[in-house]
């Protein structure tokens, strides 16, 4: 399995796939500070609140985009080839699929791992009071981490099986718009899509006083009815894609 995924990192050696993710970083940092300039909060505690809160929000937007373009790079390679059958005589068809899945939940990963240092980093550099407690921590890494693994296997199937690539990409974007009329539209209509997740496995809640134009941060506890279904459709998905991937060349098992 080592070599098989030294293999796949072998190659997109040099396809600086990791600039993807560096852009998307670059760009939610400069967003955050600009939005930190326009907040006006109830309290100095609520900062760690609201920053987290628009951690969410901009995740919502900017990492479905960010996940479709990983995974149309870490596919192409034998899509534009037309090998993938030709793979198949030298590595099960199976293994493939979760090599694929492997790297670019690597890439995921570093991101997200980027983003609490950055927020971190952010919070002492506008002086927030307070630290950030262990809930709300693994809050954050089930909103951002988990949702977007589940938003990287869907780009991945859709990478996988589209010999052009603007329909996953046009997807990816499609799932930013998506995600974010969620956080608009509150409705049990938006379980069933994925980009919605960000907002239905929310755990932060705000109050805007409309005299004082001031918005006060709470903790809210997390949907637990939409974690249990995402963590049930998270490993279905995986299952079903991974066999969808298996049958979709004859004769490669």
């Amino acid at each position: 399995m080592l070599g098989e995924w030294k293999t796949e990192w072998m190659k997109v050696r040099h396809r600086k796939i990791a600039l993807i993710p560096a852009a998307f970083l670059l760009f939610t940092f400069l967003w955050l500070s600009w939005a930190a300039g326009s907040v006006h909060m109830e309290s100095a505690e609520d900062g760690w609140l609201w920053l987290l809160m628009c951690l969410g929000l901009v995740n919502t937007i900017l990492v479905p985009t960010m996940a479709a373009m990983l995974a149309s790079r870490l596919c192409d390679v034998e899509l534009k080839g037309n090998t993938l059958k030709l793979l198949c005589t030298m590595e099960r068809k199976g293994r493939l699929f979760d090599m694929k899945l492997l790297t670019g939940a690597s890439y995921l990963s570093v991101y997200v791992a980027a983003e609490l240092v950055m927020m971190v980093a952010f919070g002492r550099m506008h002086h927030f009071a307070g630290e950030i407690t262990l809930r709300l921590l693994v809050c954050f890494l089930l909103q951002s981490g988990l949702v977007s693994l589940g938003v990287l296997l869907l780009q991945m199937m859709l990478s996988l099986f589209s010999a052009n690539q603007i329909l996953p990409l046009a997807v990816g974007l499609a799932g930013s718009f998506l995600g974010l009329f969620s956080w608009f539209m509150q409705s049990p209509f938006w379980r069933p899509v994925v980009w919605a997740y960000y907002n239905l496995l929310g755990y932060i809640g705000q109050d805007w006083d409309v005299e004082s134009r001031i918005v006060s941060y709470y903790e809210v506890p997390m949907d637990r009815q939409a974690l249990i279904i995402f963590l049930i459709a998270l490993p279905v998905g995986y299952v079903l894609g991974r066999r969808l991937f298996i049958r979709r060349t004859p004769g490669c098992g």
